[in-house]
């Protein structure tokens, strides 16, 4: 390894850790909707924008994550996903809805529905065979072609790398791990799997 690629892993290596202190200080961000959370769940009786449902209810949670959708077949019903809720701001939203909409809910036409914390694992876990196969198989394409382990290592190592920088991304910056993380974690794995082929194959040809 030249002198750039041993600064390059040592950097890579520090931030790795700094990841893995973090995680274990602060855990990772997960999107409201695999956090522990509540559901508010209540009918307008008349068309709705969504964006102004959530202005309301940001002037009730001002601080945390909300996520508000339209329910039902005629799209009359809100449901509003926030990190907590207590009586004070269940009768506080109920107000700013009737103020908004000329309603007369009280907070007991609010159902609240509170929702379990969805485990990273879980997340992870439908991808883990397929990612598990395609490695095996790429692994098995490197033997025939390559017939050697220091192009499967180069592969693996990097992958290693790329998996760890993702990780990390997420820890330090503290982005919501979500529907897309899984997706885009293929996709890079996809992408430096494509790059180191196609170098070992320009390096076999040349």
């Amino acid at each position: 390894m030249s002198k750039k690629g041993k600064i390059i892993s040592i950097i890579l290596v520090i931030i790795f850790i700094i990841a893995i202190v973090l995680t274990g200080v602060r855990g990772l961000n997960v999107d409201l909707n695999y956090a522990r959370g509540a559901s508010i769940l209540f009918d307008l009786n008349q068309q709705f924008n969504t964006s102004d449902v959530e202005s309301i209810a940001r002037e009730v949670w001002p601080d945390g994550q909300i996520i508000v959708q339209k329910v039902e077949v005629y799209d009359e019903t809100v449901l509003i996903k926030v990190s907590g809720v207590n009586d004070e701001e269940l009768s506080n939203l109920a107000s700013k809805i009737n103020e908004k909409y000329g309603l007369e809910l009280t907070s007991e036409d609010l159902t609240v529905q509170y929702n379990s914390n969805v485990q990273i694992r879980d997340i992870v876990g439908p991808y883990i065979v397929p990612i598990l196969i395609s490695t095996a198989l790429i692994v098995l394409y490197y033997s025939i072609r390559f017939r050697g382990v220091k192009e499967i290592l180069d592969l693996l190592i990097k992958l290693i790398f790329a998996a760890g920088i993702l990780y990390s991304i997420y820890a330090i910056t503290r982005l919501p791990i979500d529907v897309l993380t899984m997706p885009i974690g293929m996709l890079v794995y996809a992408g430096v799997t494509i790059y180191v082929t196609l170098k070992h194959e320009n390096g076999k040809l040349a």
